[in-house]
């Protein structure tokens, strides 16, 4: 099974980004346990299988973190989207990725040879606000005073739920406690993204996933839309302005996320998220037939230890 390996969200090989293994030899699409130990086996925040399109796109993509699979990611469609590029002679190609939440039309410019910028018009998230009690055990577990914006619920896919912090240094600051936050994020098991703005169309943030096995993620592309769409609906940020996300400080992966939200307070019209994306190496993966049957998704999950 082959696969190349990319950093998703910089513009530095092995020094920053998200990391990601897309698999373009892929098991059925029905053997969904096999994708699972191979995403295990990685040990990326993501992994990608491609698979035939289902719905006119160019490819289907199903995608899995370490413990389960996913409808929707940020970075894993970048990176997919590099991957099919680099068979291409076109230095600009636009790939339509069929994913469990619908097709996503992704742009990718050649830079070098193993080089790219990509950017994704992204799903449009529902908008849900949370409970007093759950924002203030948030408010209290993130060790913050309080949050400036309304604590809000965006999900495209992912649930991601947003803290605004009061300064930089105090989401820097931040030291997770990782089974505290998976019981203060709820049963829908949402990330937590707590940020804040360091200039006018410039912010830092951190999302913390603390059901899965990299719980602290470089770089999250599904959240940076929503982000810049929640700014723009609560007037901090102009419509159809780039915002540029600095994550990943804390986990030694630097990274840099670019976002675009058209919205105002009541309505997102359209959300763009981009990033460089740099192709580090290829490979096989080498399977021997067994009549062993392959692991349910682990059951064990940082939250719960």
């Amino acid at each position: 099974m082959r696969y190349d390996l990319a950093d998703v969200f910089t513009d530095a090989p092995l020094t920053g980004g998200n990391q990601l293994a897309v698999f373009a030899d892929t098991p059925s699409a029905r053997d969904g346990r096999l994708m699972q130990a191979i995403a295990l086996e990685m040990n990326l925040s993501e992994t990608v299988f491609l698979q035939p399109p289902e719905a006119g796109g160019d490819a289907r993509v199903r995608l899995f973190s370490t413990v389960t699979e996913v409808d929707f990611a940020g970075h894993p469609l970048l990176g997919t989207a590099a991957v099919l590029a680099q068979h291409h002679d076109d230095d600009a190609l636009t790939v339509r990725l069929e994913t469990n939440v619908g097709p996503v039309p992704v742009t990718t410019q050649r830079l070098s040879e193993d080089r790219f910028t990509a950017w994704m018009d992204q799903p449009l998230p529902t908008i849900s606000p949370i409970p007093d009690s759950q924002a203030e055990d948030l408010v209290d577990v993130l060790g913050l005073k309080r949050s400036v914006l309304p604590i809000t619920l965006y999900n495209a896919g992912i649930p991601h739920l947003y803290v605004m912090a009061e300064s930089p240094d105090d989401v820097r600051a931040i030291e997770p406690d990782f089974p505290a936050l998976g019981r203060a994020a709820g049963p829908g098991r949402a990330r937590i993204n707590v940020f804040a703005l360091t200039g006018a169309t410039t912010a830092v943030t951190r999302m913390f996933s603390p059901y899965d096995r990299v719980p602290e993620d470089p770089a999250c592309g599904s959240a940076a839309g929503p982000l810049a769409a929640h700014l723009v609906r609560h007037q901090l940020l102009t419509s159809g302005t780039e915002i540029v996300l600095s994550q990943g400080e804390a986990v030694n992966r630097p990274s840099t996320l670019r976002a675009v939200a058209q919205a105002d307070q009541d309505e997102i019209g359209s959300i763009r998220v981009g990033g460089g994306v740099c192709l580090i190496g290829s490979g096989r993966l080498r399977l021997a037939t067994t009549d062993r049957p392959y692991p349910n998704s682990p059951a064990t999950h940082l939250a719960d230890e």
